[in-house]
């Protein structure tokens, strides 16, 4: 009985000693260690190290919980085994303790990988917060989480490729991870299977190495990294599609607008699939669907991050601009736009939240540490939160820029005096841009003429583009033809879409003319559009007439009586006039040579001969508004060298032009490239060689007449071109 009353006050006396202790007289909890890791990592076994992290940081965290200041905060993080533990916690509950430690069991060499990754403190911050969503209100709820393969595919190209461990290879890493090939928006072009994570990231690394990636791509955050190698592009296509705008038109390079290219995405109700390949988006064209994938691709391809917008019954991108701020295209505004689960104006407040570095991290940093405190602690850490992520911007927090270079083109010749070219062992070989004069009619804006630039590769010369939604757009080039005949002409070209051409004319065969007159001049502007503009052989000049007239007359004194045989017109893009006569003037009567429909470009026809000195073009009915425009008009015995060269669809790469006859008169002259409302086409070069020695063409290619309407039709200056 004594001894278990004894035993009774001996328990009675430890348990007053044990409530009457102070609280700091408990042991604190110990930091998790290196050999802990180690240990946790060597037995699969994450949940203790979890809880052992957890335990350490939140007595840290009490610390600062009931009245942060964001001083103190900062404060807190100076303390690198804090900053490490918290970093590690992190990291294990947004991946899972559990998915860590299936990762551990899947391979051995698992263990070694994951031990520098949670060791290397920059790397795993860096890491988290490039996983962390965009949209602000995810961040906040802190419910995000790691995709489950992150790790693998990481681990995979931290095998193959030691440099992937620091700078630009470990974020290009690390989006490879959170976002690999097929995590992309879904559209048109991509191919039934997806490219292999690796493949993805030694894609882009080699690009890079290679110089072929837009200059900002070394600045990218991981974050936005995501939205490159998350492309649904084949390699091969997005190879293709960088070297499609080197070669076609590197304008687009210029402050790296390559989003520009959707421009030329252009045709609806396209019978070509736009299925598998991203050639076939460009080619086929489309609404706004295909035309939002291609934007999506081609920015990818170049190192522009980009995704795919939903608007109300529209497709449309965002990309990021070379100054770090993202932008819709081709679509209406931010307010209209829904991407990535966000509305435009969530994802532009968290995409400015991105651009302040050091508040972005600091931010995130105290979500983290509010997440190791029992939920009814942590409003008062995440209440600062949310209040510096609101603050002023501070324009000394921004990420360093790389300069961005400009591809600029120009309108201007390549040579201060242009050359006239002879043959060399009886072939011309004439670069594109060594052109006597160009020039163009603009109908939908943009310079009136051809655009200039270094060929690709580089040091193979200057190449021209005649652009997209001109009226017609033209280059001469001085030649002296050894001998009158007829002459094979090769080009070299590169287009993007099908069913385009090129219209090739000479002068100098027809007839000269010594006066002429018209019925009507637009405006009365005799000077700069009255009937002579269309009789002097220059491919720049026209007459025209008001709109609203129909019949029309244009006579021309040939100075003498001559034999004429054929006749050459040119309405060139207008196609208004839809009947006219050709008469020539016997005595004091007009007898007819001809009469026909659709002029268009380059009309020409041959009739039995006849000796005259007056001619006279005559307009009997036009379509929709009227009002004749003709750029040419001649007579004579051996007609000016014309040919329309079909082009076929280059995907915008490096192709010679099946060969076209022209016929060219046998001293100086200047052969004048034209394309009429067509799809963009780029010139490099082009070959003449004589084919038989005197003659003239026997048989052609029909000139196409373009159906085209004369309302969407405005000149250079803006005014509609009567």
């Amino acid at each position: 009985m004594f001894s278990r009353l004894v035993w009774r006050l001996c328990l009675v006396f430890c348990a007053s000693l044990l409530l009457t202790k102070p609280l700091y007289a408990i042991a604190p909890a110990r930091a998790p260690s290196t050999t802990d890791l180690k240990a946790a990592i060597d037995a699969a076994a994450m949940g203790n190290y979890f809880e052992s992290l957890s335990s350490w940081l939140s007595e840290k965290a009490q610390t600062v919980s009931q009245e942060p200041a964001e001083t103190t905060i900062k404060e807190l993080f100076k303390d690198q085994s804090l900053a490490a533990a918290l970093w590690q916690r992190t990291f294990l509950y947004k991946y899972g303790v559990g998915n860590i430690e299936a990762f551990i069991k899947a391979d051995s060499s698992n263990k070694e990988f994951l031990l520098w990754l949670m060791q290397d403190t920059e790397a795993l911050d860096q890491f988290l917060l490039g996983a962390a969503p965009i949209g602000l209100r995810q961040r906040e709820d802190n419910s995000f989480g790691i995709p489950v393969n992150a790790l693998t595919i990481w681990k995979q190209i931290y095998d193959a490729d030691p440099a992937a461990k620091k700078g630009l290879l470990l974020k290009l890493a690390m989006a490879t991870a959170l976002n690999p090939p097929g995590t992309g928006c879904r559209g048109a072009g991509q191919p039934e299977k997806q490219e292999e994570p690796l493949d993805r990231y030694l894609h882009f690394k080699e690009a890079h190495a290679k110089k072929e990636l837009v200059p900002s791509f070394d600045d990218l955050a991981v974050w936005e990294l995501r939205h490159v190698t998350c492309s649904m592009a084949s390699h091969a296509d997005m190879s293709w599609g960088r070297e499609m705008v080197n070669t076609w038109n590197p304008e687009f390079k210029k402050n790296e607008g390559i989003v520009d290219t959707t421009s030329q995405v252009w045709r609806r109700n396209s019978p070509i699939s736009h299925a598998n390949s991203y050639k076939n988006v460009m080619a086929g064209g489309g609404k706004c669907g295909p035309r939002s994938s291609w934007s999506v691709f081609i920015c990818q391809a170049w190192g522009v991050p980009a995704t795919g917008v939903g608007q109300p019954a529209h497709a449309c991108v965002a990309y990021r601009k070379p100054d770090g701020v993202w932008s819709t295209a081709y679509g209406r505004s931010w307010a209209a736009s829904k991407l990535l689960g966000l509305s435009g104006d969530e994802f532009v407040a968290g995409m400015f939240a991105e651009l302040q570095p050091k508040r972005f991290a600091l931010v995130e940093h105290m979500r983290w540490l509010a997440l190791v405190l029992p939920a009814a602690d942590q409003g008062p850490l995440l209440e600062l939160a949310k209040t510096i992520s609101k603050a002023p911007a501070d324009s000394s927090d921004t990420r360093e820029k790389t300069a961005v270079s400009v591809a600029a083109l120009s309108a201007q010749p390549t040579t201060a005096v242009p050359p006239t070219f002879s043959p060399h062992n009886g072939l011309f070989h004439i670069d594109a841009g060594s052109y006597f004069d160009n020039g163009g009619c603009a109908v939908f804006g943009g310079h009136p003429g051809v655009g200039v630039s270094e060929s690709y590769p580089q040091g193979s010369g200057k190449q021209i583009h005649f652009a997209a939604n001109m009226g017609s757009v033209w280059a001469g080039y001085k030649i002296k033809v050894p001998k009158t005949g007829v002459y094979e002409l090769v080009a070299k070209i590169a287009t993007v879409n099908f069913d385009q051409g090129i219209l090739v004319r000479s002068y100098g065969a027809m007839y000269p003319v010594k006066s002429s007159t018209a019925s009507a001049v637009y405006k009365n502007m005799v000077k700069d559009l009255g009937s002579q503009q269309a009789v002097d052989s220059n491919p720049s000049t026209r007459w025209a007439v008001n709109e609203g007239v129909d019949q029309a007359s244009l006579e021309i004194d040939l100075g003498e009586p001559k034999p004429i045989s054929t006749c050459m017109i040119d309405e060139r893009f207008f196609n208004r006039v839809s009947k006219f006569k050709v008469e020539y003037k016997a005595g004091d009567e007009w007898k007819l040579l001809f009469e026909d429909t659709n002029m268009g470009i380059a009309y020409e026809k041959d009739f039995p001969s006849v000796t005259a000195q007056y001619v006279r073009l005559t307009t009997l009915d036009c379509r929709e508004r009227g009002g004749p425009t003709i750029w040419d008009f001649s007579v004579g015995e051996t007609k000016n060298g014309a040919a329309w060269i079909n082009l076929p669809c280059t995907y915008g790469l490096w192709e010679n032009t099946k060969p076209a006859d022209i016929h060219l008169v046998e001293g100086e002259q200047t052969i004048w490239f034209f394309a009429p409302f067509q799809r963009g086409i780029t010139l490099k070069s082009f070959d003449l060689k004589a084919k038989q020695s005197a003659g003239t063409i026997t048989a052609k290619t029909p000139l196409p007449v373009q159906d085209l309407p004369s309302t969407q039709l405005k000149d250079a200056t803006g005014e509609d071109p009567e």
